[in-house]
């Protein structure tokens, strides 16, 4: 290979690599992407194999109480999870001798680690890198799985043993759960520099770099994670700092649905979506891609395609810069379990907006608004989590004059978010979508609206049945065949 290499970033998460079985699969998908003439590089990013990172962060927990003993049975069955991986992912038993080798190693260094962990609960300092530290072998574990098998199956593979990602010092946040890093953001132009040196020397060489996701290493030098679910944000990092052609995020869904398929049987697979309509499937409740994902990649223009390990031939959902012909309602999502705060002035004529200093204090509650319904100058309703809702209303009512500002808060609801680049462009597709609730006697609390979509506050014992009336009447009628062989039937009694 000779000059700048085009490559794409495969990324692959713990379900994906969740048995040897599993890690053969993936290899092969791997393997077919290399051989294929009309396909760029591949540079692959994976998980821990699924369980892992939890079993790590129990491991991380014992040792700070200093339960020896159930710290090694957990290293124990760690340790065979990933035997009893390589022999059914790999076939030459040379081969898994070697990474046999590998893994011990590995799990020396994780050993290490752990001993680090312990020395600094014993002086009495910070865990949270040094637990950081022990979840980071998951990962490490994962890649020299992925690269053997790769290898078994006849591709050149290598595992990138260094972290890819530079992030800035995480601070130290008591009230996160255990083994949560805050703060560990990745810095674009170190992580530039550092995935050249660790990449293309092995892409020019024609072996597929298989790098971790999930870690990095702060500026500092200390090893970091990403937060939870911050796997497939490393994939865009990565592949943003390489300036990659794609970004495939295999996963266990076929890609992008027009509604959660488990409530909707009819649920179609979008072929593709922008930016900002992705974006706001995610801040809905839409699992398939965290929400951080888009951040390295939408300023570049770099697509993200969403696919499916377990069925690679389907093509997946494409996530993309706008297109200029915006579409109506491209997918319906509910956010359940949500309260609606109402903050309202005694006085209503002329009374000074107060929004930022309500936010302000839901900031400070830990309650981001997942909506605004209204807003006007003595009156704003938006929703935010219900476990949330208690302590927002708390510091809204000891902070707000009770004589000019009444507070109010209605749970149990949940939010339908009808989503697309043109919802709000045609005047019938909102009445449509109200129709479509009034139809089944579903009362809307409040909505909210904006150029992607429109937002129905319904009861949250309605939302399974208000998601699937607006998928119904906006996206994918449902045709009533049953009722329709039944007439057929009937007119052909008649006809005799």
């Amino acid at each position: 290979m000779n000059g700048v290499v085009s490559v794409q970033v495969l990324k692959f998460g713990g379900t994906s690599v969740g048995s040897g079985e599993r890690i053969r699969r993936v290899a092969t998908i791997v393997a077919t992407t290399r051989r294929d003439v009309e396909e760029t590089f591949p540079v692959v990013v994976v998980s821990a194999m699924s369980g892992i990172t939890d079993q790590l962060l129990r491991i991380a927990r014992l040792t700070c109480v200093g339960d020896e003993e159930a710290m090694i049975h957990e290293m124990q069955t760690l340790r065979q999870k990933h035997f009893d991986a390589i022999e059914q992912a790999i076939e030459d038993e040379t081969r898994r001798i070697t990474v046999r080798s590998e893994i011990e190693t590995a799990l020396t260094g994780l050993t290490q680690d752990i001993a680090t962990l312990r020395e600094t609960v014993q002086a009495g300092q910070d865990v949270m890198l040094p637990t950081a530290a022990v979840a980071s072998w998951g990962e490490r574990l994962s890649v020299l799985l992925v690269a053997a098998t790769l290898n078994d199956l006849g591709v050149q593979a290598a595992p990138v043993r260094k972290e890819v990602i530079i992030t800035s010092h995480p601070q130290h946040d008591a009230s996160q759960p255990f083994g949560t890093v805050v703060g560990a953001e990745p810095q674009a132009e170190a992580t530039r520099a550092n995935a050249h040196e660790l990449i293309f020397p092995l892409v020019e060489r024609e072996i597929v770099p298989i790098a971790a996701g999930f870690i990095g290493r702060t500026v500092t030098g200390f090893v970091t994670t990403l937060g939870r679910n911050g796997s497939d944000y490393s994939a865009t990092v990565i592949g943003a700092a390489l300036d990659c052609s794609e970004v495939s995020i295999y996963t266990d869904v076929d890609g992008v649905l027009t509604a959660d398929p488990r409530l909707v049987a009819n649920a179609r697979l979008l072929p593709g979506l922008s930016y900002a309509e992705a974006a706001r499937l995610s801040w809905f409740g839409a699992k398939v891609l965290h929400p951080r994902t888009l951040i390295p990649i939408a300023p570049r223009n770099i697509p993200v395609r969403v696919r499916n390990t377990f069925r690679p031939h389907i093509r997946g959902t494409v996530v993309g810069p706008e297109t200029l012909v915006p579409s109506g309602a491209t997918a319906i999502t509910t956010h359940r379990h949500l309260a609606l705060i109402t903050v309202e002035s005694t006085d209503l004529f002329g009374a000074p907006e107060n929004a930022g200093h309500v936010f302000a204090l839901a900031a400070r509650a830990g309650a981001a608004p997942v909506a605004i319904c209204s807003s006007s100058g003595h009156h704003l309703a938006f929703v935010v989590e219900e476990q949330s809702a208690e302590s927002v209303v708390e510091l809204l009512q000891n902070d707000m004059d009770s004589n000019e500002w009444r507070v109010r808060c209605r749970r149990g609801l949940a939010a339908c978010a009808c989503i697309g680049s043109g919802f709000t462009v045609d005047p019938m597709s909102p009445a449509r979508a109200i129709t479509a609730l009034a139809r089944e006697r579903i009362p809307v609390v409040t909505q909210g609206a904006s150029e992607l979509g429109i937002t129905l506050i319904v009861e949250d014992q309605d939302s399974e049945r208000a998601l699937r009336c607006l998928h119904r009447d906006l996206i994918a009628p449902v045709i009533p065949l049953v009722r329709h062989a039944h007439t057929l039937r009937e007119k052909r009694r008649e006809a005799r």
